[in-house]
């Protein structure tokens, strides 16, 4: 069956005090509440009206199925109409076209190289929509994830500075180039976001849940389960570890059993599958051999480089620097937490031979972005509470004059 729905287009695809306690949720001594609900929903409407804004203004049929958009869109054009994983029929092209961005299955059947879990979400909007449903929960991903910032900064700041944060987290940042496009970097960061405001909120079980779910967004997402669950473990001890663990488990079990069904063991991957061209042989190739590079160079240029660079691209980011000391004095184990996944991503994509693999931005970096916004959250209401004292004084000042 070769079906691509409802449209066509020229292209082809051929805040806790000080001295609360760490890893408490907010109902214990942060700053959600019902006053939480106005910045809220000021923030998701802002981010929706403004980026759909964009979306329509830049909208032409398939222009923003770019990099490794149309495999995922495909991926969850069969599920819908194939009912399978085989994108034989949805790609035009050999394995020449197509090789590197598909899995070799042991019968033979081209599988998705990319996880599976946002094509899964996406089958309604595609039945819905067509192709421009992917669209659709781009926008609603980029929502959720406006939301998630907040809710991970609120957890040590108030509810507008922590809207603020991270509304311009995501205008500030190369995050935005994500917007017309079906992003699975939004998608997994997204997950991780939640997951991470599970454990800090004291839902170890729903965190470890999540966690195992982003191995489903994004395969090196595993190397991040480990600092969920050490956490879980550091802040309330070896029982509510264990949830943690138990609540992974069965993604985690789904995504091995995934991999026995397609490659014939759980422990090879989707990565491990593909298929380059080499002189007149075609040769299967796995990413475990593409993280040869210098270490030094690609933090330099993850960090610096003009077009790829954090800095540059993520002026925002700036924010949470002053924020820091404060995070660390009123959370420090949530703040640990957030530094330790931070400077892990950058470590180890910095040697990742496609980690510029990207048209503005560190895409894998966006997690250090979406980490930043409780320190952020305190920089700014640093600011106000300054401001404050200061119009306080000037009217007090008037007043006695």
């Amino acid at each position: 069956m070769d079906r691509i729905p409802k449209e066509t287009g020229s292209g082809s695809f051929g805040a806790v005090p000080a001295g609360g306690h760490a890893g408490r949720g907010p109902a214990e001594g942060g700053h959600r509440s019902a006053s939480g609900t106005l910045p809220a929903a000021a923030l998701l409407g802002t981010i929706l009206l403004l980026f759909g804004g964009r979306i329509l203004a830049q909208y032409h049929p398939l222009t923003y199925l770019t990099g490794d958009g149309p495999y995922y869109a495909l991926t969850a054009v069969s599920l819908l109409y194939d009912h399978d994983l085989d994108l034989r029929n949805q790609l035009r092209g050999g394995l020449e076209v197509h090789g590197k961005q598909i899995a070799l299955g042991r019968d033979g059947a081209w599988y998705p190289k990319h996880p599976i879990l946002m094509p899964i979400v996406a089958v309604p909007f595609v039945l819905l929509f067509g192709l421009p449903g992917t669209l659709v929960l781009n926008l609603l991903v980029l929502g959720a994830l406006a939301l998630a910032l907040m809710r991970l900064a609120g957890q040590v700041a108030a509810p507008w500075p922590s809207a603020v944060a991270a509304f311009l987290l995501i205008a500030g940042s190369f995050l935005r180039a994500h917007v017309y496009a079906f992003s699975d970097d939004l998608f997994a960061t997204l997950i991780l976001v939640l997951g991470l405001v599970a454990l800090v909120e004291g839902r170890d079980g729903a965190g470890g849940l999540l966690l195992g779910l982003g191995v489903a967004a994004r395969l090196a997402h595993l190397l991040l389960l480990p600092f969920g669950v050490s956490y879980s473990f550091g802040c309330r001890g070896w029982r509510r570890g264990l949830r943690a663990i138990a609540g992974a488990l069965g993604p985690l079990l789904a995504v091995a059993a995934l991999n026995l069904a397609m490659f014939g063991s759980p422990l090879v991957t989707s990565y491990d599958r593909n298929i380059v061209h080499r002189g007149d042989a075609l040769v299967m190739v796995s990413h475990r051999g593409l993280f040869g590079g210098s270490l030094v160079r690609g933090v330099a240029g993850e960090l610096f480089d003009p077009v790829h660079g954090l800095l540059p691209t993520s002026p925002a980011i700036f924010l949470a620097l002053p924020g820091l000391p404060l995070f660390w004095r009123r959370r420090p184990r949530e703040a640990l937490l957030c530094l330790a996944l931070g400077e892990f991503l950058l470590l180890f994509f910095a040697t990742y031979q496609y980690w510029s693999a990207s048209p503005y931005g560190p895409r894998f970096l966006m997690p250090l972005v979406a980490v930043a916004a409780p320190p952020a959250a305190l920089t700014l209401q640093w600011i106000q509470e300054r401001v404050r004292v200061r119009a306080r004084g000037a009217a007090a000042a008037g007043a006695s004059a």
